[in-house]
């Protein structure tokens, strides 16, 4: 399998059931009469970062993926404001992704990919290990957390709400 069949098209469909999950949060906030920034600002734990930031960092994973995969700058992302500005970063990631072929993203799977953090730590590795290791792990967290932090502040949301896209595979 290659590594843009298992990154890129299933950021894509998951950052498109992350908008319609904000959506939802959005509308939930309206109904019930709370300003919806309560939910941007709404985390799980007190040492976690909250609902913007991990908007901001599952855009982030895709898009260094696309990045790193085919020798690009590194582009640094805002942390939405608002959960119209959420919605927009999204769009914004949903762009770079489709901007980019197939083989521009494979030809990355051999390459080596060098992360650095800032704490000094420096990881080393192909950018098939990079995929299958470092970016899709770290895109689902920030996208499951944001799921659960809406989950958690009321907003009725459900498995189905997650895997929206299954729907397509749905025979009766």
């Amino acid at each position: 399998m290659s590594v843009y069949s298992i990154t890129l098209p299933c950021f894509a469909q998951m950052l498109r059931s992350l908008s319609a999950l904000l959506a939802k949060g959005q509308t939930c906030a309206s109904e019930r009469g709370y300003d919806p920034q309560v939910l941007l600002e709404a985390r799980l734990a007190p040492d976690m970062h909250n609902l913007a930031r991990q908007v901001q960092y599952a855009c982030t994973q895709a898009q260094e993926a696309v990045q790193r995969l085919t020798q690009q700058p590194l582009a640094s992302l805002a942390t939405p404001t608002s959960l119209p500005a959420a919605q927009a970063l999204i769009e914004q990631t949903l762009t770079v992704l489709a901007a980019v072929g197939q083989a521009q993203v494979d030809e990355g799977a051999e390459r080596q990919i060098i992360i650095e953090l800032p704490d000094g730590l420096t990881f080393e590795m192909t950018g098939n290990e990079y995929a299958v290791n470092w970016a899709i792990p770290q895109f689902y967290f920030h996208l499951v957390t944001a799921y659960n932090i809406l989950r958690h502040n009321g907003v009725p949301l459900g498995k189905a709400d997650y895997v929206q896209h299954m729907f397509a595979y749905l025979r009766q």
